[in-house]
C-alpha cells in the first residue's frame, strides 16, 4: 500500500501509542505513514488532558492531516490495483463449481447451462434480456 504524509498542525508535538509503538510528531512537522494505518491512527479517539485550572490541555489535541496530494495518489494507486485485481479474479458458478476468467464468460455460462433453474423469475428474465452476454 501507499504511503502518505501526516502533517501536525499544531503547535505542540504530538505523542501518541499506536499499535503498540510510540508514535511522535513534531509541531509543524509530519511522518510518513501506511495509507490504511495513517487513517486508523487518525481515526483512534484519546482522551484530552487538562491543566492544573480545569482547562483543557491544548498539547492534547490531535490536530493532524493527511497530505491532500498524498492521499489523492494514493487512492489513484488502490484503485488501479483494485481494477487489476477485478481481472486477474476467478469466477465461480455457484451452480456446479466451474472457473471462468471474466465475468462475462460466467454469465454466458449461467445463460447456456442453468438459466431453467433459476428460482428467480425477475433475475432469470434480467439474464435473458441482457444482449451484452
Amino acid at each position: 500500500m501507499p504511503n502518505v504524509k501526516i502533517i501536525n498542525q499544531n503547535s505542540f508535538d504530538y505523542t501518541e501509542m499506536f499499535n503498540g509503538v510510540m508514535i511522535k510528531i513534531p509541531a509543524g512537522q509530519s511522518i510518513d505513514m501506511e495509507y490504511f494505518e495513517a487513517n486508523q491512527f487518525l481515526a483512534k479517539m484519546n482522551s484530552l488532558s487538562f491543566d492544573k485550572e480545569g482547562r483543557i490541555d491544548p498539547r492534547s489535541y490531535k490536530m493532524l492531516k493527511i497530505e491532500p496530494d498524498d492521499e489523492k495518489l494514493a487512492l489513484e494507486e488502490i484503485n488501479r490495483s483494485n481494477s487489476t485485481d477485478e481481472k486477474s479474479s476467478v469466477f465461480v458458478c455457484h451452480a456446479c463449481g466451474k472457473e471462468f476468467r471474466t465475468k462475462n464468460g460466467l454469465l454466458k455460462h449461467i445463460k447456456g447451462s442453468h438459466v431453467s433453474d433459476m428460482a428467480d423469475k425477475e433475475a432469470r428474465d434480467e439474464l435473458l434480456d441482457d444482449e451484452g452476454v
